[in-house]
């Protein structure tokens, strides 16, 4: 969203007033929130809060099937094999979940797989892109991940956690507040796997930035403001309703969600910013439909990400990630 706006000139470069702050440095924020208010060398924003994904498994469910929950899956091959001895047909109980929505939030839930794999969007014709996608596929054939995920928002993802329809499902730390009411059970957090051959720790990028517009009256009243919202102290509230603080120099004492606090946090110095471009929407897009086409068997992943990367090729031989 950043790089959209600054791209057509709607907000004020931040750059020298970063250069003169003693709050607002660089080199203290996580990498991929930094990069995500970025564009052109110049800096446009500054992250307020940030999120990520991890994955959530039910440690009750892994008990009865013989899993040790202190144990959960690391790779994708673990994953695969864990979410088939989950997956439980006579009480309608699915070993995996995740948003494969034909919208933004389905391809945020599917960029990690892609990094993952050694893909990216501007290779999505490449083998490692296909990899990805059928991973997921396969794991739709075999029943292991329900047909709904191509309807289903992120928050419905979790709902199917939280309902015991799902023994591990990706997501957010925005669901937490919910998930300690609505969750009648043992449930954690582990980091996302990594693919067996790759080892490449991957999540996507969530959050909010501040930003001034171009031709604000008062832009550095309005940078003061922000460098007052960056304070550490301020930035250590956020956590109490599943907010991360952007900065690797804020780390809260004895947080809410203890163990999921270290998860997520470990799991945001591998978050990635989708983009930053300023016609992600339409780069974006194109991936949708690629991964509703190979979901839904109407294309192989190869042609439907091959089709997206006809789309997407044009508009990045005009404006570069």
């Amino acid at each position: 969203v950043v790089a959209s706006f600054s791209g057509q000139g709607t907000l004020t470069d931040l750059s020298p007033l970063v250069a003169k702050s003693e709050i607002v440095k660089p080199g203290l924020y996580f990498e991929g929130p930094w990069a995500s208010a970025q564009w052109q060398g110049k800096t446009f924003g500054v992250p307020r809060d940030a999120n990520t994904l991890a994955l959530y498994y039910n440690a009750d469910m892994f008990r009865a099937k013989g899993l040790d929950p202190d144990k959960p899956p690391r790779t994708w091959s673990e994953l695969r094999a864990a979410a088939e001895k989950l997956r439980d047909p006579a009480k309608n109980v699915y070993g995996f979940g995740f948003s494969a929505i034909q919208a933004e939030e389905g391809v945020f839930q599917f960029l990690p797989f892609l990094t993952q794999a050694g893909g990216s969007i501007d290779k999505l014709d490449q083998p490692e892109a296909a990899a990805a996608l059928d991973f997921l596929v396969d794991m739709m054939k075999a029943g292991i991940i329900s047909k709904d995920v191509i309807n289903q928002r992120q928050y419905e993802v979790a709902n199917t956690f939280m309902a015991g329809n799902t023994a591990i499902a990706f997501g957010g730390p925005w669901e937490l507040p919910r998930m300690e009411k609505e969750a009648k059970f043992d449930w954690r957090l582990t980091l996302l796997p990594v693919k067996d051959d790759k080892n490449i720790a991957a999540s996507a990028l969530g959050g909010y930035v501040f930003v001034v517009p171009k031709g604000a009256k008062q832009p550095e009243g309005a940078f003061k403001f922000i460098e007052f919202m960056s304070d550490p102290k301020i930035l250590n509230e956020g956590w109490k309703t599943g907010r991360l603080a952007p900065r690797t120099d804020v780390k809260v004492e004895n947080p809410r969600w203890p163990q999921a606090y270290g998860i997520y946090r470990e799991q945001m110095q591998s978050a990635k910013a989708r983009g930053p471009h300023p016609q992600w929407p339409d780069i974006s897009k194109a991936l949708q439909t690629a991964i509703q086409e190979a979901l839904t068997g109407a294309k192989p992943s190869a042609q439907a990400l091959q089709d997206a990367a006809k789309k997407i090729q044009p508009i990045l031989a005009k404006t570069p990630l």
